[in-house]
């Protein structure tokens, strides 16, 4: 099953490769101040997620 990025909470997130208990408190503040993700390649938005995490977790997520 696909993690949401739009919903998933902080223990969610971290399931992730490459996602900890920092990074995905940022993703849910990024959340927060700038809206739903769009796409998922928005997630490279977030301060410190870079191309290189993105093409480790482009599989496992999605938005709605």
């Amino acid at each position: 099953e696909l993690i949401n990025l739009n919903t998933a909470d902080e223990l969610q997130l971290c399931t992730l490769p490459g996602i900890g208990e920092s990074k995905a408190m940022d993703i849910i503040a990024y959340r927060k101040e700038n809206g739903e993700f769009e796409c998922i390649e928005d997630i490279m938005k977030v301060p410190g997620i870079k191309d290189s995490l993105f093409q480790k977790i482009k599989d496992l997520i999605e938005v709605k």
